[in-house]
């Protein structure tokens, strides 16, 4: 659809403004809409009219009620069609019902309206052929009514779907940021460098160990900065190496298991979801040999991803402004997944986050 728009984003922006959503129930495009059918079909007896062959009563009928009936059904049978079927259910079989539903509401009204016309009125009778041609106008008439509203509805759901991803975008290079921003502040360079020469120092392999973890620790967050989404397996392949640099400055105070990881590894995430709520844990947590604070990775359903840690708060607590998790939340909901999920408890704090099952092509 975007290709039907004009490429000066004003332009496109102006007609969005001019096809949102509210102007569905605007009474001037209501009202618009109907004097546009009256005048179409005062046309087609324009020259009954200026011969005076049709009385007023019948010319009111045929032009402004008749009007008024056609646009107003249509609106509701789009409108309730619309409340019934999601708008992602774009099958022929949903059009088709709707259409069905369309002419059947038409051609009710215009029984109706014959019927009633015929019995008091002699001038309304006329040939079968007629008023097959009458109805075939009137539906069709219908149908462009309803088209123009399918129209509305349409671009409306095409605006929000753009500005959904630019937020989208938005949300992913905040996280990229923030934790670009969390590897390369100072203290963390000065952990890992700190790190890195007592290891060089005492195990010069393990040091060669720790330097290709951090080089994949980088090219993780380069590679990903521009994905939306990632598959389980590349998140925990990172994570690893991510975990590996905490394990390699805390030790045996800190250890990570990760379960049924094979089972879901095609499954998608947001990028730096899994190292996010890792930090997270460690930020919040005590982290000693006496003390050491364990994280798990598992999804018991298949559905959902669990991250799971012991709590042992710090003497001092940590300021925060749960920029991390709101990230997360926010990523979810721009891609229309369910919420996440917090689970406070006395011993063990649990984020649960959707695991988004891959598109077959």
């Amino acid at each position: 659809m975007s290709r039907l728009l004009p490429e000066n984003p004003k332009v496109t922006y102006h007609l969005i403004y001019l096809l949102r959503m509210r102007f569905i129930h605007d009474i001037r495009i209501r009202a618009g809409g109907i004097l546009v059918i009256a005048l179409l079909r005062f046309g087609l007896m324009a020259m009954e009219v200026w011969q005076g062959n049709v009385p007023v009563l019948l010319v009111v009928d045929n032009t402004l009620v008749a009007a008024l009936l056609i646009w107003e059904s249509s609106r509701a049978v789009v409108l309730y069609t619309h409340r019934r079927y999601p708008l992602s259910d774009l099958s022929g079989r949903r059009f088709g019902r709707e259409a069905l539903l369309l002419l059947l509401v038409i051609g009710l009204i215009y029984g109706v309206r014959m019927a009633v016309f015929s019995y008091f009125f002699t001038y309304a009778q006329g040939p079968l052929l007629l008023h097959l041609f009458g109805l075939f106008y009137t539906c069709l008439y219908g149908l462009l009514a309803a088209g123009f509203y399918e129209l509305l509805i349409y671009m409306d759901a095409w605006q929000k779907a753009n500005q959904e991803a630019e937020q989208l975008k938005k949300a992913n290079l905040i996280s990229q940021l923030d934790s670009l921003k969390n590897q390369v502040k100072p203290h963390f360079l000065f952990n890992s460098l700190n790190t890195l020469t007592a290891l060089v120092e005492k195990d010069t392999e393990q040091a060669v160990k720790f330097i290709a973890e951090l080089s994949k620790v980088y090219r993780y967050l380069l590679q990903s900065n521009e994905k939306e989404l990632i598959s389980l397996a590349n998140e925990l392949q990172f994570t690893q190496a991510y975990f590996f640099l905490l394990q390699t400055r805390f030790g045996p105070g800190i250890s990570l298991t990760v379960s049924q990881a094979d089972t879901y590894a095609d499954c998608l995430i947001p990028p730096l979801t899994l190292q996010m709520l890792v930090e997270n844990a460690v930020k919040h947590n005590q982290v000693s040999i006496s003390k050491p604070l364990h994280v798990s990775i598992d999804s018991p359903d298949g559905r959902w991803l669990w991250v799971t840690n012991n709590v042992q708060q710090k003497r001092v607590s940590v300021p925060t402004t749960g920029t991390g998790l709101a990230n997360i939340a926010t990523k979810y909901k721009l891609l229309n997944q369910p919420n996440v999920e917090v689970l406070a408890e006395p011993t063990r704090f649990i984020i649960k986050v959707p695991l988004i099952q891959p598109v077959a092509e």
